[in-house]
């Protein structure tokens, strides 16, 4: 219960139109349109804000990565975890049932949430690929980019390079402009598109592949960009060794194996490489056997 009422379900599917399913596979990247009610939006953007409001004091590798300190950002690791609302949310059978969907497979677990919001000024997200972070022996990996507003151009919509989920491993930017901007010449040399969907309204939602590369600029708008960002990996993945890295390796390819070390802490705390990539931080959100026992249950 809120003081709105009753929490609204997110059990009921989302009907994803096959054109769609089709550019995600082909380009990496996609957005999809009222995946989320504005009534549904409503009830529970109070309640997620408070929550990353309260707990916006915590700082993680990747934050600092992304902008280190006082760049006006608000990073909460794991909202799921802070009461019974957020999970509901984080956790709802619609987005979960979703990422199963555009993945193409039976069953998918939470790795991650994670609040990004961006206040006015809030700095540059570099370019990468959040596959390089995560120690998972599967390619079948999506991030979920969920607005809890309405987003303009101006609010640092993410940026995709479309068919990088299909080009390996591309590399990183630093965050300034000035690297970023060298970063996508080299992309365009090399025959790369740049894509930006630019508007939301509230209730769009865009999905990427794990291994497309993305990024945003600055917030330019003079409202903060609230965006909650969700991880979801293929049931049945194990837990993968971390990559080797010869002395010769860039900083950032070091940097990326903090990242990854802490991933493995913070979502799969005790577990060795080659264990099922199962615990109690990495719940099962969705089973396609779970929508086959509910047709098959009677009818009150």
């Amino acid at each position: 219960m809120t003081a709105h009422g009753p929490l609204p379900s997110l059990e009921e599917k989302y009907e994803l139109p096959e054109e769609q399913l089709e550019t995600f596979r082909r380009d990496g990247h996609v957005k999809l349109r009222g995946v989320l009610s504005p009534a549904e939006l409503e009830t529970y953007r109070p309640h997620l804000k408070r929550v990353v409001e309260s707990h916006s004091a915590e700082t993680h590798a990747m934050e600092r990565k992304v902008a280190g300190h006082g760049k006006n950002w608000m990073f909460v690791n794991n909202l799921w975890t802070q009461d019974d609302i957020t999970r509901h949310f984080i956790q709802s059978r619609r987005l979960a049932r979703l990422a199963a969907e555009l993945l193409g497979v039976e069953g998918v677990r939470l790795f991650r949430d994670q609040s990004y919001f961006k206040g006015p000024g809030g700095s540059n997200t570099p370019w990468h690929q959040d596959s390089r972070f995560m120690p998972l022996d599967t390619d079948k990996i999506i991030t979920f980019w969920v607005p809890l507003t309405a987003i303009t151009p101006a609010m640092a919509p993410m940026g995709y390079v479309t068919g990088s989920h299909q080009a390996g491993y591309l590399g990183t930017s630093n965050g300034d402009d000035a690297s970023m901007d060298r970063f996508e010449e080299e992309l365009s040399g090399k025959g790369f598109q740049i894509a930006n969907y630019g508007s939301f309204d509230a209730g769009d939602i865009a999905a990427h592949w794990a291994s497309t590369l993305h990024s945003s600029r600055t917030n330019t708008a003079p409202i903060l960009r609230e965006i909650i960002v969700i991880v979801y990996f293929a049931d049945g993945a194990r837990v993968a060794p971390e990559k080797p890295l010869e002395k010769l390796a860039p900083p950032s390819e070091f940097y990326a194996n903090i990242i990854q070390r802490e991933n493995r802490t913070t979502s799969l705390p005790g577990l060795k490489p080659g264990a099922l990539a199962a615990g109690p931080m990495t719940p099962l959100v969705y089973s396609r056997s779970w929508d086959e026992h509910d047709a098959r249950s009677p009818i009150p």
